[in-house]
């Protein structure tokens, strides 16, 4: 691309299209397999423009991993104006959406990425900031058997709760044995078990109350 026919953009504005055009690769084609200078041209940039913004490849990489853990925390925040159970399955409709959208970088940064500690640190973050959305929208469940209120009974039962559905979405994209109502249904039967089973260990029922020890 000629330089005059750049569009000059704002910092940020120039890292989303880079990042955007990137993404586009990395949904058809594991990270390892994608070049930075296939990136570069799929952005309609210059390398040297692109190493600029990313000084390598893993920086972009793990900048992309980055945006697409932003893009779930929001599709898995509740929809205002549904019930509970609804915004339940649109939050899990979303999420499964994303990840057909994205299945094979999805599939190359869950099952190979996270030995990287790079990545690994930016999938703990992700995991983090997706555990406090989904506590909070917990907050509203008036039918769960145990307090809503952060205990590390319930905090553990939802971080073991996020890393089954990575693992069972990840067998789901690959073996495709299960239709999605079916696997949606799966992972929503699931959380009601993780909150039972942080109630079996101890967390307080809903209403209050600490198995009546005072």
């Amino acid at each position: 691309m000629a330089e005059g026919s750049r569009v000059r953009m704002s910092t940020d504005d120039r890292r989303e299209q880079l990042l955007s055009a990137g993404v586009e690769l990395l949904r058809r084609r594991p990270h390892e397999e994608v070049s930075i200078e296939e990136i570069a041209e799929a952005a309609g940039v210059s390398k040297g423009l692109l190493y600029h913004y990313f000084p390598t490849k893993k920086d972009f990489i793990v900048a992309a991993i980055e945006r697409g853990q932003r893009q779930l925390t929001e599709v898995l925040r509740p929809a205002p104006g549904l019930d509970p159970e609804a915004q339940l399955d649109a939050s899990l409709d979303g999420f499964l959406d994303y990840v057909e959208e994205h299945a094979t970088a999805y599939t190359a940064i869950f099952r190979g990425g996270s030995g990287d500690a790079e990545i690994g640190a930016v999938l703990e973050e992700g995991h983090t900031i997706q555990m406090k959305t989904l506590m909070g929208a917990l907050g509203g469940w008036d039918h769960s058997p145990v307090s809503t209120e952060p205990t590390p009974q319930l905090e553990t039962a939802i971080q073991g709760w996020l890393f089954f559905v990575e693992g069972a979405v990840l067998h789901w994209l690959e073996q495709k044995d299960l239709e999605r109502a079916q696997l949606r249904m799966l992972l929503k039967a699931a959380l009601g078990g993780a909150l039972f089973a942080a109630r079996a260990a101890g967390a307080p029922p809903r209403g209050g109350g600490d198995n009546g020890h005072r």
